[in-house]
């Protein structure tokens, strides 16, 4: 177990915990500036040089942060004992639970090619009268 913690005390993952703790106290910062309502839905992801990149669930979140925006940088930057000061937030919206159109779907014919060869190979029983029924709902 003590070459693993020699390993993670190595500058390169410093470097990540200490990105990852100036991440988690920005958006601590930007929670306390934002409209209550927002705080759950919004989730810093990045700083990169004077642009924090933020992840939003909806456009309407979006938009509403882009209307504090100016408010919140302001509040940041007076709050923040950071040499680089913001000067801009990049929004970025994740869209969850996406709905495919069924139209759009295509249903593979190979699967169903090999189903109607078994059909016509075997003889009748309840296993032939199944399949038809499972090729002809794919058809349909």
């Amino acid at each position: 177990m003590e070459p693993i913690k020699k390993l993670f005390q190595s500058s390169f993952f410093l470097e990540i915990n200490k990105r990852k703790k100036n991440i988690e106290l920005l958006q601590k910062e930007i929670s306390a500036f934002i409209p209550e309502e927002l705080v759950s839905l919004i989730r810093i992801k990045n700083k990169i040089d004077k642009t924090l990149i933020v992840e939003v669930k909806s456009n309407v979140v979006a938009h509403k942060l882009k209307l504090e925006e100016n408010k919140i940088i302001d509040a940041i930057n007076q709050k923040s004992e950071q040499e680089e000061l913001l000067n801009k937030i990049k929004i970025r919206i994740i869209i969850q639970n996406t709905k495919n159109d069924k139209k759009l779907r295509t249903k593979p014919s190979y699967p169903i090619k090999k189903l109607r060869a078994l059909v016509d190979s075997i003889t009748d029983s309840p296993l032939k009268t199944a399949l038809k029924k499972i090729i002809k709902t794919r058809d349909g």
